[in-house]
This record gives C-alpha cells, structure tokens and sequence, in this order.
C-alpha cells in the first residue's frame, strides 16, 4: 500500500519531530497531527509547524541541489531500463558520478542513451570491473562498470558554504513566519507557535551546523525556533533579533 503524498508528507515531519525530541529538543509528547501547523499540543495551547532548511540554489550555480540530484536519479533509471530492454545485454552493475551542471540545462533522455551507449561499447572486455574518469560522455564524471547483476547507483557531490547555510535558514524561517497569524488563529487563545526546522544527513539537502550558531540572530515572530541536524543528533534554538523600537 503506497502512501499518498499528504500522508508521506505527515510522516516525514512525524519522525523529524520524534528525533528532534529523542535529541533533546523540548517538545511535549502526545502531539495530535494537523494542518497550519502541522501538530497542536495541551488542547491547542501550543502548536509546532515542521518545515526542512536545505540547501538553495544559490549553492548550486542556480540549481536546488535535490532537484539535480532527482534528475541524475532519473536519468539512470531510464539508462538502466533502456540498457536490458534487449535479452542480449550483458550483466552489468553501474555506478556514477554526474559533471557539476553549472547551471546549464541539460537533456535528460540524451545523457541516459549515450550513457548506455558507452556501457555497450566496454561490457564486453570487462571481466570483473572497470572505472573510467576519461573521455566519458558529456555531463558525466566517473562511471564504474561491474560484469555482474545488481542495482545501478548515483552518488552525489558538492559543499556549502558559511554563508549559504545562513541564507538557507533566514529562506526557512521567512517563509514560515508569513503564516504565524494563520497559525494563531487556528489554535487556542494566548498560544504559543513553535517552529522545527531540521536538516537531514544527505549530501543534496543537509546543512551542517555551523560554529557560532548560538550567537546568530534571526527575524521572527514565533515564541522560539529549533533547529535539528539529524547528522550527530545536534540541535540548537535559533536566537530572535530584537524588533527596534
């Protein structure tokens, strides 16, 4: 039974508030789940809206990395489909690294053939494996070919700077506190609105926590903001700039 994308949704933002707690993050137990925000506590005395701080597009040359990341995925699904849609195809198990894009469009049908094309081209003299980094196909960067059945992988690449990750989280925070009144008023009189923002361990989306987070403030109006990093479990509540008069 698959889940739909409203339910996936819920559980996701369920393990992320579940971990933030087991971390340390002082989030009452007995969350009943909603909408705007998305779980109330106490009777609707408190509610918590969850929302994930990933990497931009500006870290990216102008491409959200798990948008890349999405598209290379795609790409190797319909290389490996096209690979063994002939009974001839010989084993093979492939894994690649994609070329940085650099923000230029590419087509994603065109690199998934020329890939299998190169595939096709040295299956053959491969007797347990072989990687290439030279003369591949445009686009790509390393591809490892094994003579034997198994899964074709991507892996991903790339950091993020200092100033990247303040920027992911101001975008996170900004976006969310537009919707504060919305929060208040679906919640009971005099509540409080909290708001989690977690970072996951992926190398397309994950931010790390920098050194001197604590001391970094940021605009909102909610009552306090956490910020997960499910890489070592750490958390740290995002410090509020004081409104000038």
């Amino acid at each position: 039974m698959h889940m739909n994308r409203n339910d996936e949704k819920k559980a996701i933002e369920t393990r992320a508030l579940t971990a933030a707690r087991d971390a340390g993050v002082p989030i009452p137990r007995s969350e009943v789940p909603s909408e705007e925000p998305d779980f109330t506590f106490n009777d609707g005395r408190l509610g918590i809206e969850v929302r994930e701080a990933i990497r931009l597009a500006s870290s990216n040359y102008g491409i959200v990395p798990a948008a890349e990341e999405a598209f290379h995925q795609e790409i190797l699904q319909i290389a490996e489909a096209a690979y063994f849609s002939t009974h001839r195809a010989k084993p093979a198990k492939v894994s690649v690294y994609f070329a940085p894009a650099r923000g230029v469009k590419r087509d994603k049908r065109k690199m998934a053939h020329t890939l299998v094309d190169f595939i096709r081209a040295k299956v053959s003299a491969i007797h347990t494996y072989a990687a290439f980094d030279r003369d591949l196909p445009e686009g790509f960067n390393y591809i490892v070919i094994t003579a034997e059945t198994g899964e074709w992988w991507t892996g991903e690449g790339g950091g993020v700077s200092l100033s990247d990750i303040w920027e992911s989280l101001d975008t996170a925070i900004s976006e969310k506190n537009k919707l504060v009144p919305k929060y208040r008023r679906n919640l009971a009189a005099d509540a409080q609105v909290w708001l989690l923002l977690y970072s996951t361990a992926s190398i397309s989306r994950g931010l790390l926590m920098p050194h001197g987070i604590e001391n970094r403030k940021f605009n909102f109006d909610f009552e306090r903001v956490f910020w997960f990093v499910s890489l070592g479990a750490h958390f740290v509540e995002i410090q509020k700039a004081e409104r000038s008069a």
